[in-house]
């Protein structure tokens, strides 16, 4: 399962549209999640055997609505989904209706081996 897949499965119990890269669906409550960064680690034969996605989880919410119980579910379900302990940086949008937290956080790349 790819990185992508599994976070929008994981996130898909919050019942709000899940998108990667862009949302531009009119709602008000939505999560949107692109890569940060793509890299290799742990090199050996000066090639890497581990691929990892360094990921940004973008959920957008109404500033009214008290966010930090879903904040925590957001981090657990991600973890359950083999995230790395997500950093999350909580903005308010311009608009000041808007609250805007960021989840980052790195999964180790699945990719189909060929034989």
């Amino acid at each position: 399962m790819t990185v992508n897949q599994r976070i929008i499965q994981a996130l898909k119990a919050f019942n709000v549209p899940v998108t990667s890269d862009f949302f531009g669906g009119g709602n008000n409550e939505y999560i949107t999640f692109n890569y940060e960064n793509d890299k290799g680690e742990v090199f050996a034969d000066d090639l890497p055997t581990e691929d990892i996605a360094s990921m940004q989880i973008h959920y957008f919410l109404p500033s009214s609505k008290d966010y930090l119980k879903i904040k925590k579910d957001i981090r657990n379900v991600l973890l359950d989904a083999g995230a790395t302990y997500p950093n999350v940086t909580v903005l308010m949008e311009p608009d000041n209706k808007t609250r805007h937290l960021v989840f980052e956080c790195e999964f180790e790349n699945d990719y189909e081996m060929e034989e």
